[in-house]
């Protein structure tokens, strides 16, 4: 039993590698050549594996720049949560804008990152293929809003309407601000995005 357990390991652990090798060639083949200048057959050729592999783990190219879209997107989210839990904030709104400001902050200092997840940062929430290889910390900032705005808000009707409202407005406007500096430059935006969202939380 010991030696199936471990073959077994040594499989799913080679299935991971090759996975996380897809994922991060077509990465960097996306930022060098372009979305779409990239093949499926680039992919595979950079990474070293053959094409039927690719289709183990992804549908098409669509596919697996959704998967990185989301796990870059998240990874922002995640590493604002790590740092509120580094703050004395008591208050739910200023702890969702500080969450908010830190992901504004990390984009605005990777200007590669803000170009790839363009206007997708809900990708990270509401894929439910993609979601499952998110672990539970790494969706802190829903169960944090979930909890939150019931506390702020207890008549609210559908807390996860609010939430997307809110993922989309910062990710669409941002994008703008950040990549265009459209309408203005994105520390003119940020008091009335912070406004807005407060009133979002308040009378939704």
């Amino acid at each position: 039993m010991e030696v199936l357990k471990e073959i077994k390991s040594k499989i799913e652990q080679n299935k991971e590698e090759k996975r996380t090798k897809l994922l991060e060639n077509a990465y960097e083949l996306f930022e060098t050549k372009g979305f779409k200048k990239t093949s499926i057959q680039d992919i595979v050729d950079k990474a070293g594996v053959a094409k039927g592999t690719f289709y183990l783990y992804f549908k098409n190219k669509e596919d697996i720049r959704n998967h990185l879209v989301a796990e870059k997107s998240n990874n922002l989210f995640k590493r604002a949560i790590d740092a509120l839990k580094t703050q004395d904030i008591d208050q739910f709104d200023e702890q969702i804008i500080f969450v908010i400001n830190h992901v504004i902050d990390d984009l605005q200092n990777d200007n590669e990152i803000l170009s790839f997840i363009n206007r997708d940062l809900s990708l990270g929430f509401y894929s439910h293929e993609i979601s499952k290889i998110f672990d539970d910390n790494a969706l802190g900032l829903y169960d944090l809003f979930v909890e939150g705005v019931k506390t702020v808000n207890k008549g609210i009707e559908n807390v996860d309407i609010v939430f997307f409202m809110i993922v989309e407005l910062i990710g669409t406007t941002c994008y703008h601000c950040l990549h265009e500096q459209i309408p203005c430059d994105m520390e003119t935006y940020k008091p009335y995005l912070y406004k807005a969202i407060r009133a979002i939380i308040h009378s939704a």
